[in-house]
């Protein structure tokens, strides 16, 4: 199945044949657990510019071609970003940002192309730049984010 994303930044497409892709991935990654609402309230109540928020909105509405199917793939990883918040109190909204999005922006060529301009200054904003692993000691936190990083991995095309 043919998976299409453009650059926001250049308007650039990006295109690749992957046949892991099923009509079962694209049913997973339609469903959104996490309101509309609840990701607006989470990123407005971030201490964090305006400028910031904007771009997490930003990212929040990437998505992707797959086949004749429109995926909100930002919506959809920002699904798993509030639910592990939300689960994980002690853990700081930019490890969980920089954890997920992070690997999947730097796994997933074509997750990168759509999202690596949006995440990069996101991933400054929380300092993410490097020391990601140290701030990862809480092991059910790790594993529940490396579980979460393969739920994608149909797209590793």
């Amino acid at each position: 199945m043919k998976i299409e994303g453009t650059n926001p930044d250049t308007g650039e497409v990006y295109q690749v044949e992957d046949d892991n892709i099923n009509n079962e991935f694209i049913d997973w990654s339609s469903r959104l657990e996490v309101s509309d609402a609840k990701v607006k309230q989470m990123i407005d109540n971030l201490d964090i510019s305006a400028d910031s928020k904007s771009l997490l909105y930003a990212f929040t509405k990437a998505t992707i071609k797959v086949g004749e199917y429109i995926i909100k793939i930002g919506r959809k990883i920002f699904d798993f970003i509030c639910k592990i918040f939300t689960d994980h109190p002690s853990a700081t909204f930019g490890v969980i940002f920089g954890a997920i999005a992070g690997f999947l922006i730097a796994s997933i060529p074509v997750l990168g192309f759509v999202l690596g301009p949006i995440a990069g200054p996101i991933l400054i904003v929380f300092g993410m730049v490097g020391g990601l692993k140290e701030d990862l000691k809480d092991k059910a936190l790790s594993r529940k984010i490396a579980e979460i990083n393969g739920k994608f991995e149909a797209l590793h095309a």
